[in-house]
């Protein structure tokens, strides 16, 4: 509890007393918006962990993706969330998953960005750092989508593995100043996490690719030659 002094006069020391009890007040206010920040901190990188625990499962690509996407929105009760991947030229952001209506449609769009600063997205990839923008309204930068037109607050955050960038990991809120940049460093570590998932899920689904084209390859000469087989039987009968 913080201390007061008894003010009993309107001299000098009554004006001192009155003066150090406004400072306790507004060191009182400040502990408490410190103490408010540090939990809201500790909560997101908390919920973070857990959605990284939930995507470092190998599994297929899009349904990684899909409920990555979902457990994130979710989680951190946001707006909606999203996932863009680089092409093999490096030269769009292809919308690999998207939450609810609105990712279902841009999905059946087959949605795009060009890799460049145009877009927040394209800026986060491009410059291979975060862009957040804390309060929409007040942006010259954004650009608002018509199928979700209460964002007010957004957040891209490049996928990197290494220095290479996989793609981009886009929140939004419906709450002004809800993603800042002072939460930031919790869906830094979260995309850091699932860039890591998404090149493992790639990775696996290359090597199940290249097993199939050896069992294709080994059924196409086992047929040949058995056919040579039964080529030899028959041609001194002949």
């Amino acid at each position: 509890m913080t201390a007061q002094a008894r003010v009993e006069s309107n001299d000098e020391i009554g004006t001192l007393a009155l003066t150090f009890n406004n400072m306790s007040a507004q060191l009182k206010n400040t502990l408490d918006g410190l103490e408010l920040r540090v939990a809201e901190r500790t909560q997101s990188l908390e919920l973070a962990s857990e959605v990284g625990r939930s995507v470092s499962q190998v599994r297929a690509l899009d349904v990684m993706l899909t409920d990555a996407t979902e457990l994130i929105r979710s989680r951190f009760d946001l707006y909606y969330v999203q996932v863009y991947l680089t092409d093999p030229s490096q030269t769009n952001l292809l919308l690999f998953s998207g939450t609810g209506k609105v990712g279902a449609e841009l999905l059946s769009r087959s949605h795009r960005l060009p890799l460049n600063t145009g877009s927040i997205n394209g800026r986060a990839a491009t410059e291979k750092r975060s862009v957040v923008i804390p309060d929409t309204t007040a942006s010259a930068t954004f650009r608002p989508n018509p199928l979700l037109p209460n964002t007010r607050s957004e957040m891209a955050v490049p996928l990197l593995v290494g220095d290479k960038v996989v793609g981009v990991l886009d929140l939004q809120s419906e709450k002004a100043n809800s993603l800042n940049q002072e939460i930031l460093s919790a869906f830094e570590a979260l995309a850091g996490q699932l860039a890591i998932a998404i090149q493992n899920a790639t990775l696996l689904a290359e090597t199940n690719q290249a097993r199939a084209e050896v069992e294709a390859q080994a059924k196409r000469l086992s047929r040949a030659n058995w056919a040579d087989y039964q080529d030899a039987i028959h041609k001194p009968e002949q």
